[in-house]
């Protein structure tokens, strides 16, 4: 049986009080496309989108800890649903109050200045999205250790495992909760604070908490144990604090980890109980036309929201709560399976039906993103209408093929088989209008996909692809000045002065930003081609009239194009041929007097058999095979791209440069794109662009690292077997460090650390001594990206030991400095009038010191695109090399100058940068084994020092997977690489939460 009889009577309203499809609310009825256009009038502050009642009612969730409001309709027009941001939203919110009274039983923190090391460049005060916590308690507040299991006579398969829904459950109970009291928090894991004596110090109180019975009678009890942990020595924060090492990570130190545990438990709960949030997130959203945008690319099945972020942060020499937006794709509320299931399908409600059933895989791969999300069923009148039901999967059999045995009469031994469609018929008037599609299937039963409806606050956990991270993008980014406004508003959402459970723990925050001091370190100086010298102008320098410093050769050459739909005639392509000699050229790289050979082959057809045609031809036009094949595209496509790569870089050993038609030949820009073009093709063959002068590099033989770790898709980790994570190293081996080489590999699937980083370091010292007559560097900085604060000793230990011992090992006798980049964080820095940018952003090259007893900083190298800049914080963890603040900082900021592929200082320093890009290269090379595992195949000997990824090793045992999953998380990765300078030039997500829904990175938000 599947689960109907139970779902209620037969009160339920006829055919005519419910209607089909369409009318329990289908796609026309709930705001879809045409409806929305007709509809655009009817909400105030939106030109478009969804209409304002639909925000009103407020759900609650049954998540930890979690109230989701959604009739806080505050602020003003936010643009439409184009994604047209218009002006910051005015708030009917009262003014956060300027002076808040520190707290009865609490005291003013005693904060040192914070002593900035670094004396270069222009002195200046920035605004900084932090605010201070003013004051600490002086009473005792009281932790608690909480141990939670199921009973036997309760457990289900034996387990006395407490889940997350049945914890929040307990937690919720009226007897819990007037046992704890008001002022409790809770870490939503076995950790809980209050400034009461609920139990008394050193005892052990376990109580059992009677749930509500399972449908089956089976009780369904937890058993609580609280032990009382005594008062948090406070004193040992305050003396940290007075200590000026505030600014170091207190990992290891367990008394200071409880009390910043508790800290952010206290700003947590609030929020956590009025907006939709996760268990132990520090993002929080709610739904209002202002700060909500249907995403039209997905037919409004996705929306982006936009909430706010908070987190309790060690920074500036300060307790500081860190206030920011945050952007994510949510399901959007309301919307009907069946349209779901179109748009994920790319078809329409017609041809749903006939789709499945000519292609059932796509359907199952397509609408899998559903899977554990919870929905709404409308075929009921009862309460049970609004019960959220967790999505499982998908049937394999349809409405008409499910049956299952209905009671007949009140007799409950007599029963008849009955099939889904039919009983929805008979019982409910509701004729099936797509009997022949699978079912939804829950714990409850299955249910025809036309009767569910997506439930509100449903996050979407897959990867944004095309145009829907262009639309999302739209949507998040933000001016300055404006994001700026936003924090505001966010911060009086919050509003952390009127929140008893705070004032009851004795914190008082200060309502306006920090301002701390900052710094603008002068322009590096580049040197072109010539001994030219060339000084950027924020951040941002023109090719014109310079030439590469080393410019490489192009004997023989070929262009392939690879039109997929109408081409262009020859005509077009050999003028874009003579562009290109004259662009080249003028770069000083030495390329044939004629255009290459054009081949125009089918993007659909034999791949392979078009690279060797166009090698042939190229062969037979200059007497040697091509040492760079150029192909034009148009329009993006993952397969075409991973073919022609791996071909090439694997088996060929021939160097490529792909190009869009609607780039490359649109005719306006032509010189500029094709200067950029020779940027890297110079690069890939082995040349240099220009050198950004540095000190370090003079004073003897230095060596750049450049490490990273790249992870799967979300829901592709969620998977059985999990694909693994690919690792890359790259390093230089000239004199100026411009020269990269690369190795990669691949490892166990979210491992923290590079588990091969021995064997892959020792290859990048084999490589650097084969080019620096047997010698090794005498100074390595090694930059290691993807490392959050927890993993800073992991690092040292994993990493930075092995490669000194490697360095022993060999005889090289250098001197390692450790620096970690981190890129994903929510400080945001602000100018004013004097120095801000036309976007209201700091300028290019600032940098502000987190630290007085370590080289950690905040710098900002990168100009306008658009948005708010988001500064990269590199930190040293291991120094041997003595580095001091102002050389730290002028390295790292002049690197970034010296990126091979662009006219701009970019957001991240090289080594980063393109340790980022070998790991997603390295996942296009991912190959099936003899064994039927994947392995990381080998780059042809050929590219071994003219590109930057090469000389792959060996897969970990412990990362074999499926080679059939791993293609498709490999090909799907392969759409972030072929956009990652897209990505990087026009900016990305606002917050943690978007980026890890985008896969890619950006420093403008």
């Amino acid at each position: 049986m599947s689960g109907y009889d139970n779902r209620g009577g037969h009160d339920r309203g006829g055919h005519r009080d419910r209607g089909g499809y369409r009318d329990r609310g289908g796609y026309q009825d709930r705001g879809g496309r045409d409806n929305q256009r007709r509809d655009r009038s009817r909400s105030p502050g939106r030109d478009g989108g969804p209409r304002e009642d639909r925000f009103r009612e407020p759900r609650r969730s049954a998540s930890l800890n979690l109230l989701v409001v959604s009739d806080l309709n505050k602020g003003g027009g936010r643009g439409g649903h184009q994604g047209n941001r218009g002006g910051p939203p005015p708030s009917n919110l009262p003014d956060l109050p300027k002076d808040v009274p520190i707290p009865e039983g609490a005291r003013q923190v005693p904060y040192p200045d914070l002593q900035v090391q670094g004396t270069v460049g222009e002195k200046v005060i920035v605004q900084v999205n932090h605010h201070s916590i003013e004051s600490l308690p002086t009473k005792s507040i009281y932790q608690y250790e909480f141990r939670f299991r199921v009973p036997e006579d309760s457990q289900i398969k034996g387990s006395d495992k407490v889940g997350t829904q049945q914890l929040a459950r307990v937690l919720m109970t009226k007897e819990v909760t007037e046992f704890l009291g008001d002022n409790f928090v809770f870490d939503g894991v076995s950790l809980g604070w209050s400034p009461n004596l609920i139990v008394p110090v050193g005892d052990t109180q376990t109580n059992v908490v009677e749930l509500e019975k399972r449908r089956d009678g089976k009780p369904n009890s937890v058993e609580v144990s609280v032990k009382s942990l005594g008062p948090l020595k406070i004193g040992v924060l305050v003396g940290y604090i007075q200590g000026g090492k505030i600014d170091l990570n207190p990992a290891g130190n367990e008394s200071i980890e409880n009390i910043l545990k508790w800290i952010q438990a206290v700003f947590r709960k609030d929020p956590a109980t009025r907006f939709i949030t996760r268990p132990n997130s520090s993002a929080y959203f709610d739904r209002s036309p202002e700060t909500t945008m249907p995403l039209r690319s997905t037919k409004n099945v996705l929306e982006a929201r936009r909430g706010v972020f908070q987190s309790m942060q060690l920074r500036f020499g300060r307790i500081t709560l860190n206030v920011d937006t945050a952007t994510t794709p949510f399901w959007a509320p309301g919307v009907c399976l069946i349209d779901t299931a179109c748009a994920l399908m790319s078809t329409q409600t017609g041809r749903l039906e006939g789709d499945f059933l000519a292609n059932p895989e796509k359907f199952f791969v397509a609408c899998g993103r559903l899977r554990g999300n919870f929905f709404n069923i409308r075929h009921l009148k009862s309460s049970k209408k609004d019960k959220k039901i967790r999505l499982n999967g998908f049937s394999q059999r349809n409405a008409i093929e499910t049956t299952f045995e209905e009671k007949v009469g009140d007799d409950e031994s007599v029963t008849q088989s009955t099939s889904v469609s039919d009983y929805f018929e008979r019982k409910y008037n509701i004729k099936l209008q797509f009997p022949s599609l699978p079912l939804a299937s829950t714990r409850f039963g299955e249910f025809p996909l036309e009767v569910c409806f997506s439930a509100d606050g449903e996050r979407y956990k897959e990867v944004l692809q095309g145009q829907e991270t262009a639309d999302f993008i739209k949507f998040a980014t933000a001016p300055a000045y404006e994001r700026k406004n936003q924090i505001l508003h966010g911060l009086k959402l919050l509003g952390h002065h009127a929140v008893p459970t705070i004032a009851a723990h004795g914190f008082k925050v200060d309502n306006s930003m920090m301002n701390v001091k900052a710094r603008i370190l002068p322009a590096p100086r580049l040197t072109y081609g010539g001994n030219r010298p060339m000084t950027p102008r924020d951040g941002r320098w023109n090719l014109r009239g310079l030439r590469f410093l080393r410019p490489s050769t192009i004997k023989s050459w070929v262009l392939v194009y690879l039109p997929a739909r109408q081409p262009l005639d020859e005509a077009q392509l050999e003028r874009f041929g003579g562009e290109m000699v004259r662009s080249f050229s003028d770069c000083g790289m030495t390329v044939p007097r004629e255009g290459p050979p054009i081949i125009v082959g089918n993007p659909f057809g034999n791949l392979t058999q078009v690279v060797n045609d166009s090698v042939a031809r190229a062969h037979n036009t200059f007497g040697a095979p091509p040492d760079v094949i150029f192909i034009i595209l148009q329009g993006a496509s993952v397969p075409i791209y991973k073919t022609l790569k791996v071909g090439l870089d694997v088996h060929m050993g021939i160097a490529s440069q792909v190009m869009l038609q609607e780039k490359a030949l649109s005719g306006r820009g032509s010189a500029q794109y094709l200067a950029n073009i020779a940027m890297k093709v110079n690069v890939k063959l082995g040349g240099t662009n220009c050198i950004a002068e540095e000190p370090l590099f003079k004073a003897g033989r230095c060596m750049l690292l450049g490490g990273d770790i790249s992870h799967a898709a979300p829901g592709a980790l969620r998977s059985v077997n999990p694909p693994p994570s690919t690792a890359a190293l790259v390093g230089t081996w000239d004199r100026e460090c411009t020269a990269y080489t690369a190795v990669a590999s691949v490892q166990e699937s979210l491992l923290g650390f590079i588990s091969n980083v021995k064997p892959m370091m020792a290859e990048i010292l084999k490589r650097y001594a084969e080019k620096n007559s047997g010698k090794y560097p005498q100074h390595i900085v090694y930059y290691r990206d993807g490392v959050s604060e927890s993993e800073f000793q992991t690092i040292k230990t994993e990493e930075g030991l092995k490669l000194r011992e490697l360095c022993q090992e060999l005889g090289a006798q250098a001197k390692i400095t450790i620096i970690v980049a981190i890129k994903r964080h929510h400080t945001r820095f602000f100018a004013d009038s004097k120095i801000a940018s036309k976007l209201g952003n700091v300028p290019c090259g600032t940098v502000v010191e987190n630290s007085s007893s370590v080289n950690d900083a905040f710098i900002i190298a990168h100009p306008d695109l658009q948005g708010t800049k988001r500064p990269t914080r590199y930190v040293t963890v291991v120094d041997e090399n003595n580095m001091g603040a102002d050389a730290f900082q002028r390295l790292t900021f002049n690197l970034c100058s010296s990126y091979a592929r662009a006219t701009t200082s970019v957001a991240v320093c090289p080594p980063v940068y393109y340790a980022d890009q070998a790991c997603e290269r390295a996942r296009l090379h991912l190959v099936d084994a003899e064994d039927g595992k994947m392995r990381l195949g080998p780059v042809h000997s050929n590219l071994r020092w003219n590109m930057y990824w090469q000389g792959l090793i060996q897969i970990s045992p412990s990362a074999v997977i499926d080679a059939s999953f791993c293609a498709f998380v490999s090909g799907e990765r392969a759409i972030h690489f072929f956009v990652s300078y897209w990505a990087l030039t026009i900016g990305s997500i606002c917050g943690f939460d978007s980026a890890s829904n985008m896969g890619i990175f950006s420093n403008n938000d």
